[in-house]
């Protein structure tokens, strides 16, 4: 009985958030009753922690049963032709002054869903900066905490082109439009 309440006990910190950013979500409805959901995040569980975002697209909504009448619909998966994700990830170095570090873009074609993130296990997630564009060189590289993130999505559904901008935790106020 012991094991259990301590595994018990484990799992649940395992998955409890230390503290984390929820990041900002933006849903763009499509003609046929679909919908884009771009996200950006930062979770930081005890011991896992990851920054990146992530583009869903879902088809209409369906009522899965016929005799169902409540809680029974949901949106079925609907592929893209192609899915874009560019991340820019940002280092505070002093108050106000960010390290930034931009990925190249992860492309995924034919699917409904594109992630792109970071993720390390114990303290946090830790990138090798270059110089981000001080101009003392070497004053703002080496290897640096991510804090925040800043994402691009492009998605290519239904011939037409969705774009979106989603960020989380810090990062520099002037970036996102």
């Amino acid at each position: 009985m012991r094991k259990h309440i301590t595994f018990a006990i484990l799992a649940l910190a395992l998955s409890t958030s230390a503290r984390g950013d929820h990041g900002e979500k933006r849903e763009t409805p499509l003609n046929d009753g679909g919908l884009v959901s771009s996200t950006s995040w930062k979770s930081n569980y005890i011991l896992y922690r990851s920054i990146g975002g992530e583009t869903v697209v879902k088809g209409k909504q369906v009522q899965r049963k016929w005799w169902c009448v409540w809680l029974c619909k949901r949106r079925v998966s609907k592929n893209a032709e192609r899915i874009e994700i560019a991340n820019t990830y940002f280092a505070e170095v002093q108050p106000g002054v960010f390290a930034s570090l931009e990925r190249p873009p992860k492309v995924c074609t034919n699917t409904d869903s594109c992630e792109q993130k970071e993720w390390a296990f114990g303290v946090g997630v830790k990138l090798n900066f270059p110089n981000g564009g001080s101009p003392t060189p070497g004053q703002l590289e080496g290897l640096l905490p991510v804090d925040g993130v800043i994402t691009r999505h492009t998605v290519r559904v239904d011939n037409g082109t969705i774009t979106a901008t989603t960020s989380a935790g810090k990062h520099p106020g002037t970036i996102i439009q």
